[in-house]
């Protein structure tokens, strides 16, 4: 199959579906002259094949195509919720008013006459590019600015200072915005310490939005428990998932949650999961990395989530990971792949090291960028001092 090289993060990639061979190679040869990368494809059956493990910036599609035209071409993007939010551009020599405005109803961007000079062709598509670019940058900023005046934040300020522990944790939005994942502790005293990480499904506005109602029934569970002098964490992240099926305005949405609580008395770190990953967990004394699984469901799937609890008696040196599965998913031929034992291997040389989270920030998290991140990505890192 035909697939995109890999790019600087800077270089846009278009994907053109023409099934005129000498256009498509001129076209071809030209946007890649202007500095784009492009990958071609000479029916809309190949480029849905393609479409299924590349993730273009732009679709160029022509519309008098065999056996698929344009307009079913892009019906079929439009069904695939994977792919239907890439930008689409029509390109064809048929320019008949009422075929233009059919197109333009099926949220294509815009409708470009094929005999148009190509580098006018190009002109247009650079500042397709660059107006979403910007759309891009201003979402963010407004969406930035609302949670700043309504005082909300997904994310602390500050680790928290719990005695016989050293707490880190970092956090990277998908493509800036500000999105699903959460992560906060509550510190109930000297003793006792929540820490919690959970990931909404989904990207961007839609996850964002639902992350402040699950944040507030998490404070909310786990703050009246400690009244009670109730530290059990499955019978707290029951009391949540309760709450979050009993919330209509929540029905539908689904989020993992990893809750721990760190006892600087007795060393010990309690630990219930909701559909979260494995935790990771490093011994000095055994030099190796394994892993810690809870068996409960996800929060919101189901009334009753099965929760259960586990305690891990931390010592010297030892170091406990949490993360997201934003930290997982990696670009693979232009696709999502997870991979849970790549991410354990690259950060595994640098545990057991006095600096462990600032040799892992530097050398794994840093590398993180627009060109490979996939979602919102979190971590939470302990160590027993």
């Amino acid at each position: 199959m035909i697939t995109f090289s890999d790019p600087p993060a800077s270089v846009k990639r278009i994907l053109l579906v023409e099934d005129n061979l000498m256009f498509r190679k001129v076209f071809e040869a030209s946007l890649i002259k202007a500095g784009y990368s492009c990958v071609a494809c000479e029916s809309a059956t190949e480029a849905l094949e393609l479409l299924l493990v590349e993730t273009p910036d732009l679709i160029l599609s022509d519309y008098d195509m065999p056996e698929m035209n344009g307009f079913d071409f892009r019906q079929a993007v439009l069904l695939n919720p994977n792919i239907s939010d890439i930008p689409f551009v029509f390109l064809t020599s048929f320019t008949d008013a009422s075929l233009v405005m059919e197109g333009l109803s099926m949220y294509a961007i815009d409708f470009i006459n094929k005999e148009t000079p190509i580098p006018v062709i190009i002109s247009k598509l650079s500042n397709i590019i660059k107006s979403l670019q910007n759309e891009h940058v201003r979402s963010v900023r407004e969406l930035k600015i609302a949670a700043e005046t309504l005082n909300v934040k997904s994310i602390p300020t500050r680790s928290p200072d719990i005695s016989g522990f050293r707490v880190y944790f970092w956090h990277k939005g998908y493509l800036g915005y500000p999105g699903g994942d959460f992560i906060d502790f509550v510190q109930v005293d000297q003793r006792f310490c929540f820490a919690f990480l959970g990931d909404i499904m989904g990207k961007k506005w839609k996850a964002w939005f639902f992350t402040f109602g699950f944040l507030s029934y998490i404070r909310a569970a786990i703050r009246f428990c400690v009244l009670d002098n109730d530290f059990t964490l499955d019978t707290i992240v029951q009391k949540i998932n309760k709450l979050i099926c009993m919330d209509e305005s929540l029905q539908n949405i689904l989020s993992s949650l990893s809750l721990l609580l760190l006892d600087s008395e007795t060393g010990e770190v309690h630990y219930t999961g909701a559909g979260d990953l494995p935790l990771i967990s490093f011994r000095p004394e055994t030099t190796r990395a394994t892993t810690v699984l809870s068996s409960g469901l996800l929060l919101g799937l189901l009334e009753d989530g099965f929760y259960d609890q586990q305690v891990i008696q931390m010592k010297t040196g030892d170091q406990l990971v949490i993360f997201t599965d934003g930290m997982i998913d990696i670009p693979s031929d232009g696709s999502k792949k997870s991979d849970y034992p790549f991410f354990v291997s690259k950060i595994t040389p640098y545990l057991g090291n006095t600096e462990s989270f600032d040799l892992i920030k530097t050398h794994v998290l840093e590398s993180i960028n627009d060109s490979n991140q996939m979602d919102d990505a979190s971590i939470i890192f302990i160590e027993k001092t």
